[in-house]
């Protein structure tokens, strides 16, 4: 599929607005799912701890195979995996739509994760193998517009399709969607030559590299539960490193590597890709945060919330292409930082939200993140592509893609527990502030109910009733407060992107497909 001049064919064209499609669908699968907490929760008994793992547990096994899977891609074709990897994705979407347990649920999002890291790292490769080097921004702005479109959708259709029929349906959608997506790529994409010796794919390697991402993360959600000085919670986190260590110590001793060491030393790709990382904090960050403050704290409902995230989707969507078209013109340097900032500036203006927040103060700040994430995410994808070598595209754009979903992760997973940790801090200080005696019961129950997908009056039935407002009240004031936290954190994530930006991404305009180490992209 590669491009040999300045020309886009119509057939190119086609195959890539069948991999627009794919990643709009991404999109809006990952952004309704965040809305659909709360029916869930009313549907199915289970807690934020549990209810988080639907996202995190996805993006974690995307994270875990997404490198492997770009491999898998090298042996058997870019074609053939993104429609192997779609599959996949289209019978989790099945069984997390038929789910009626927690657990049910939760095994259908693992495998829309594994189904997600089969055909990401393909779907990236086969953009920048079509598109010539003088194209490649405006190609790049073209795909993240289907991704802004399917963030902005996401929200929306989620608000529609959960008051008008049921959440079980944001998960079937992705199924006549994902026929589409198939059709077109039997039909148009290029059956590609593939080497007649073909390489072993490292099984092992995959396995140890999951298992060692998992037992982290899985112990980095249980702070919430166990504390952070638990000694299951520490050595879990400690043995999970010491696998993923192990995984790149074994992995430097193949002949073909998983992870190639040569990208670790390109100092442009790791400032994409890392910086990528801590903008990926934020964009999970606002995601679950401010879905969880609209319904809960503003008293929004689901199809309001999706109304109000357009804000910041939109923006995100209208600005890829226009951002794409400067990249071609002035390089990517620029619009990361400002892409950084803007989203800094934005975070700065949410950490100061409160409980009675005005509709004009949300919509502004919302719209300064989507801007600051759309400019930034538009540039920094084109940095890292451009900063590849051809042949390690494919294993290029999983390990930046692991990052990605590793930085997904851990917002979901450290914005939960953080917002609990904290709120719980500042519910309890209320309680003693204004002098109110609490049985232990009682003070079980007030710190248990921060942890909650929601807070009602039905939940504090051990209280006097003259006591309900008064609570309901701090309870609302605490989760802000951690919220508010998370959002300070945010903004220094973004800062620290602005400086991965200006330490490892040059300003040298793209010449016609010229790899420099530093990238002058």
């Amino acid at each position: 599929m590669a491009a040999s001049n300045s020309v886009i064919s119509l057939r190119s064209w086609i195959v890539l607005g069948g991999v627009a499609i794919l990643l709009f669908l991404m999109n809006i699968d990952y952004t309704a799912v965040n809305l659909t907490l709360v029916p869930i929760s009313e549907e199915i008994n289970a807690d934020l701890n549990s209810l988080q793992w639907l996202l995190s547990g996805y993006v974690l096994v995307w994270a875990a195979f997404v490198i492997p899977a770009g491999r898998v891609a090298d042996i058997y074709g870019k074609r053939n995996t993104l429609i192997g990897g779609l599959l996949l994705f289209m019978v989790g979407s099945c069984l997390t739509g038929i789910g009626q347990s927690i657990e049910m649920l939760i095994f259908g999002r693992l495998l829309q994760g594994f189904g997600a890291a089969v055909f990401t790292a393909p779907a990236w490769a086969s953009i920048f193998t079509i598109a010539p080097p003088e194209k490649q921004g405006l190609v790049m702005g073209f795909i993240l517009t289907a991704c802004g479109l399917g963030l902005a959708t996401g929200p929306t259709l989620a608000g529609i399709i959960i008051a008008e029929i049921s959440w079980r349906w944001i998960f079937y959608i992705n199924i006549p969607l994902g026929i589409i997506i198939i059709t077109i790529l039997a039909l148009y994409s290029p059956i590609e030559k593939l080497p007649e010796i073909k390489q072993k794919i490292d099984y092992l390697g995959a396995l140890i590299l999951a298992s060692g991402l998992s037992l982290f993360v899985y112990a980095l959600n249980e702070v919430e539960v166990q504390g952070i000085k638990s000694w299951q919670v520490c050595g879990g986190m400690l043995i999970g490193a010491l696998i993923v260590v192990t995984f790149i110590l074994r992995d430097r001793t193949k002949t073909l590597k998983m992870c190639p060491p040569e990208l670790f030393k390109n100092r442009a790709f790791m400032g994409a890709t890392i910086g990528e990382f801590f903008m990926a904090v934020n964009f999970s960050l606002i995601l679950v945060m401010m879905s969880l403050y609209l319904q809960n704290t503003l008293r929004y409902s689901s199809y309001e919330s999706g109304l109000i995230f357009l804000s910041m989707t939109i923006s995100m969507g209208a600005l890829s292409p226009i951002g794409g078209k400067l990249i071609d013109s002035f390089g990517v340097k620029g619009p990361m930082v400002f892409g950084s900032l803007c989203t800094a500036v934005g975070l700065g203006f949410l950490a100061c939200l409160g409980t009675n927040t005005t509709l004009p103060y949300l919509i502004i700040s919302m719209f300064l993140v989507g801007t600051g994430l759309g400019t930034y995410f538009t540039a920094c994808s084109t940095a890292m592509m451009r900063s590849v070598p051809q042949e390690d595209l494919n294993v290029g754009s999983g390990v930046f893609t692991m990052f990605m979903m590793l930085g997904n992760t851990f917002s979901v997973i450290l914005s939960t527990s953080f917002v609990v940790l904290f709120g719980r801090t500042h519910l309890l200080g209320s309680i003693a502030t204004h002098g109110m005696t609490l049985t232990s019961e009682q003070h079980d129950d007030l710190t248990s109910i921060i942890s909650k997908v929601e807070h009602s009056a039905s939940q504090l039935k051990d209280f006097a009733p003259d006591q309900v407002p008064q609570l309901l009240s701090w309870i609302d004031e605490a989760f802000v407060y951690g919220l508010n936290v998370n959002m300070m954190i945010g903004c220094v994530c973004a800062l620290i992107a602005t400086g991965l930006t200006l330490w490892g991404i040059g300003s040298v305009k793209a010449t016609s497909g010229e790899v420099k180490a530093h990238i002058g992209v």
